[in-house]
């Protein structure tokens, strides 16, 4: 197996899993596809990594459409089954995001933004179900969190995380105030993401804005709101390259944005500076033209930033999560991958200020010592001498 990210770009079979993770091929892209077939020695490891990339339902269209013959019959049969699971699973995704809509923030009348997941794919994939998700992502205002959390805990709904959450006034009180995001498990057992921010710190993305600025459509007769075009490849761009573009269906993502009637280039890089996300967006853009060029070219004619961008993107698209985690602990910041994506002042405004995170309590303070609303400001002074028994315990105790 290769070791380095020039390598693993030599791989046919990676090359043929980057090359179909998009929605249209070029002719110069289908020519392309046609010589990598006959390469592929191994398709039960191309078909796994097209699985644990989660592309395997778009790579399969693909395949079955022009290339079916050449590939093995039990393996494209394998493929078939496993897209078809996907794409239910995709389809219950998708109806618990309607029913989340429809039955608990409407009737509530709530200001919300839907984003990624089930809504990105009804705007910008000709097949939504083959986009696959994992749960429903909505931003709420922090205000309006613990109405929403107690409909639809009310309604149904479980708490997942916090599992402790219950829909009492103070542990609602308690949850808004410190916690970002809140995860409940819906009536058919989806995660549904309720969010008050869609950064780490809040300063890349503003929720307020984000929420001024939405837009409303319809997903299969159901209203609700979403990112416009502009904002939402931005917000792609910063959010994939975070995690270090580790699923390959984030490309089909950008790319399908890319080729939506309504994207131009010059309003999103205009978009892009007002989120002084310049750099990151025009990395981004680059990496997608070197990863879809069906001849390979090399690394090194990639301008110093999106040579860093697609290098450790390769590595993290072959490693797992603990990989990614052990990425995540070098980042500048927790809103940025790499330092070129933000300015020296603001890196050394979180390395100054960023130790002020040890204020930040937990449900777990809350669970062991519940205070009325009005005294949960108390948790901030007592966390970090809690923290610092937690610690000498685990060590004693060690």
């Amino acid at each position: 197996m290769p070791d380095s990210p020039d390598q693993y770009m030599t791989d046919s079979s990676f090359q043929l899993l980057l090359l179909l993770s998009r929605l249209e091929l070029s002719d110069e892209q289908i020519q392309a596809v046609s010589s990598l077939i006959p390469l592929i020695d191994d398709w039960e490891r191309f078909t796994r990594q097209a699985s644990e990339r989660f592309v395997l339902p778009i790579v399969h269209s693909h395949l079955s459409k022009r290339w079916k013959q050449q590939v093995p019959e039990p393996h494209i049969d394998l493929m078939k089954l496993q897209a078809f699971h996907s794409i239910l699973h995709n389809l219950n995704i998708t109806s618990e995001f309607q029913h989340t809509v429809r039955d608990v923030l409407l009737p509530l009348q709530v200001p919300h933004l839907c984003f990624k997941g089930p809504s990105l794919a009804f705007q910008y994939y000709s097949e939504p179900s083959q986009r696959l998700c994992r749960d429903v992502d909505i931003l709420v205002s922090q205000k309006d969190l613990p109405k929403v959390l107690h409909y639809a805990l009310s309604n149904g709904y479980q708490p997942y995380d916090p599992e402790e959450l219950t829909s009492s006034e103070e542990s609602l009180a308690f949850i808004a105030s410190h916690q970002k995001v809140v995860t409940l498990l819906s009536p058919r057992n989806v995660a549904i993401e309720f969010h008050t921010k869609i950064d780490n710190t809040g300063s890349v993305f503003r929720a307020a804005q984000m929420l001024e600025k939405r837009q409303p459509t319809s997903i299969n007769g159901v209203n609700t709101w979403v990112m416009p075009i502009n904002e939402l490849f931005v917000y792609l761009c910063w959010h994939h390259t975070k995690h270090y573009w580790s699923r390959l269906h984030w490309l089909v993502d950008i790319t399908a944005i890319r080729n939506h009637q309504d994207f131009k280039l010059e309003e999103v890089l205009a978009c892009a500076e007002e989120y002084a996300l310049g750099s990151t967006v025009r990395s981004c853009l680059e990496m997608m033209d070197y990863f879809s060029a069906p001849t390979q070219n090399s690394i090194e004619d990639l301008t110093p930033n999106t040579r860093e961008l697609v290098r450790t993107s390769i590595l993290a698209m072959h490693g797992d999560v603990e990989f990614e985690h052990s990425l995540s602990r070098k980042k500048p910041t927790p809103d940025f991958s790499f330092a070129w994506q933000t300015s020296n002042a603001h890196i050394w405004q979180w390395k100054l200020l960023g130790w002020k995170r040890i204020f930040r309590p937990t449900y777990d303070n809350y669970i062991a010592w519940p205070l009325t609303k009005r005294w949960q400001w108390i948790y901030r002074l007592i966390r970090p001498f809690n923290e610092a028994y937690i610690r000498f315990d685990q060590k004693r105790n060690n």
